[in-house]
């Protein structure tokens, strides 16, 4: 039996964190952020900015609505035995707030913040490493993204990469996925988990 593989993106994927966060976020690493702001803040420090942001960061990602019936595609993946991952630019705390809502496990987590190591989206080193991590080749695995950065970083694995368009904002239309969704729903249908 071929062991096949579903990442996940966090942000906008399995919680509406980016709607919390401004929309204006969307696929942005914290460290590009950061740098933005410097641009008009040139005396921001690293320390205060990311401590602010955690404390964001802490009530986003305990209290922002879980993507409406994510937990059921976790379930019907796991009886469907796929291997699951779930790999963010978010740092690992963030990613643990979220599973711990989670009605069932996804054990491998992978945090691009964290891994220095792993060049951020849309490079696809994050998603290689889950794959590799997970024994699963690209041609075996399905990533849900929702960011033009996610999808490129997504694509240049040679995985089947789908868009979950849910939370997006009105005029936000990126391109290159293999399917785009409206909703999980939609995903669990066309992937024949329904």
């Amino acid at each position: 039996m071929t062991n096949k593989a579903f990442i996940f993106d966090l942000d906008g994927v399995m919680i509406d964190s980016e709607t919390w966060w401004g929309g204006q976020s969307l696929g942005q690493t914290i460290n590009s952020h950061y740098q933005q702001l410097k641009k008009t803040q040139p005396k921001l420090l690293w320390d205060k900015y990311f401590l602010k942001l955690n404390q964001k960061a802490k009530i986003i990602y305990n209290q922002a609505p879980l993507t409406p019936n994510i937990n059921d595609l976790i379930q019907k993946l796991i009886k469907d035995n796929y291997r699951l991952a779930l790999v963010s630019g978010s740092t690992q705390q963030w990613i643990n707030y979220v599973v711990m809502r989670l009605k069932f496990p996804i054990k491998l987590t992978l945090s691009l913040q964290d891994r220095q190591d792993l060049q951020p989206k849309p490079a696809p080193d994050g998603y290689l490493e889950a794959m590799k991590k997970l024994g699963v080749k690209p041609k075996n695995a399905i990533i849900l993204e929702d960011s033009q950065m996610g999808l490129d970083s997504a694509k240049a694995t040679g995985a089947y990469v789908v868009c979950l368009t849910q939370h997006h904002p009105k005029n936000y239309h990126p391109v290159g996925a293999d399917l785009y969704v409206k909703n999980i729903k939609e995903l669990m249908v066309k992937i024949g988990l329904y």
